[in-house]
């Protein structure tokens, strides 16, 4: 069985190819293919894009033949989508349905799907969705403060990042022999969120109905007092101007107004850095302890993503503000990024688990395939 992983975004198409081999899936290779700006959404897949999915098939047929299956990351599964399907057009057509709730997102990654369906007719292609993991979750953490009204035309908590937890909690079982019961999970990136993993499962998460709630990111602010941007559109500031701002101004790019790069904050002298790093881990920080709340206590903390595995600073200053529920660092392990980072008989361990979410795809492109 040979499987190509899309995971297609407004500036790169990243993907993974992989073989059965053992009784496994094992990785042949991986890359990330830059896209061109500026370039409009729409079902018409312009030329450029096309050009660049189709060097991507042909890159994994020269590595393994013929494919059997492609499956893509699809960041929203709305209600509708509980696991991996099958993408045909009635489930196609449900997925760009939902392209409202993730505009700067879901456009993306349906250009992967319809350029594969043009380019190879009849190759079979699987949908993992971001959200899906989080549908465990109790409609008590899932409802917003609002009227009913409103979550019954859906507007709830979806939570996203569920490929790389599902990832992070199978793997984690791996390193340690079993799955922590109670257990807090950081995918800290570009994008950044916390989620309280229950005996396996989501059952809260600090993003909401979009991928701007909860920790501060790299442009994206996280929670913002709603007031701010009624003030905001008061004075005059429109839509475009303020999707702008939430998106790709604010984080830690804004707060610094140097970059939104932690390893090169990590490194700067300037102040303004230092207070971005300080506003990043007491967001996440106090988040935690929020999940930890609904979890009614802590045994593991787990940190994936580009800076959960590779910051010992920054999963100190988070880890430090834990400690009154009995967590705490080894530095050497910290230092080393280990998988272990807590010392023998703390109260709560600490891990790092590496990021894999192609593999959660392909494994489930398998599955379906």
């Amino acid at each position: 069985m040979s499987i190509l992983v899309l995971n297609v975004g407004s500036s790169s198409v990243k993907f993974a190819i992989f073989v059965r081999r053992d009784g496994g899936l094992a990785e042949i290779a991986r890359g990330n293919r830059a896209r061109a700006a500026g370039l409009a959404q729409g079902e018409a897949i312009n030329e450029v894009d096309l050009a660049l999915v189709a060097d991507t098939l042909e890159t994994a047929e020269r590595e393994i033949g013929s494919l059997e299956a492609v499956g893509h990351r699809i960041v929203h599964g709305g209600r509708a989508f509980l696991a991996p399907v099958a993408i045909d057009a009635r489930s196609l057509a449900a997925i760009a349905a939902l392209a409202p709730l993730a505009p700067l997102h879901q456009p993306h990654n349906l250009m992967g799907v319809r350029a594969v369906a043009q380019l190879r007719p009849g190759l079979r292609q699987v949908a993992c969705f971001d959200t899906a993991f989080h549908r465990t979750q109790p409609e008590l953490h899932r409802r917003l403060p609002l009227p009913e009204i409103y979550f019954e035309q859906g507007i709830e908590r979806y939570g996203f990042h569920g490929l790389s937890y599902a990832w992070l909690t199978q793997e984690i079982a791996r390193l340690r022999g079993a799955t922590p019961r109670r257990m807090l999970a950081f995918h800290l990136g570009a994008g950044a969120s916390a989620c309280a993993i229950l005996e396996g499962r989501s059952h809260d998460t600090s993003m909401g109905f979009s991928t701007i709630d909860g920790l501060m990111m790299a442009t994206r602010p996280g929670a913002v007092d709603p007031g701010v941007i009624l003030h905001l559109l008061g004075q005059g500031v429109v839509e475009k101007e303020l999707t702008e701002l939430l998106y790709t101004r604010s984080g830690l790019r804004g707060v610094s107004g140097l970059t939104a790069d932690m390893k090169t904050l990590l490194a700067s002298n300037e102040s303004a850095a230092a207070r971005a790093i300080e506003m990043f881990c007491r967001r996440a920080a106090v988040v935690g302890a929020g999940l930890a709340v609904a979890l009614g206590g802590l045994d593991a903390i787990v940190f994936t993503g580009g800076i959960g595995e590779h910051a010992p600073a920054i999963r100190d200053k988070i880890v430090a503000q834990l400690s009154l529920f009995g967590a705490r660092i080894d530095a050497p392990s910290n230092a080393r990024n280990d998988a272990r980072i807590s010392p023998d008989g703390a109260d709560v361990e600490c891990w790092i688990v590496k990021a894999d979410e192609e593999r959660v795809i392909a494994e489930a492109t398998a599955a379906l395939a």
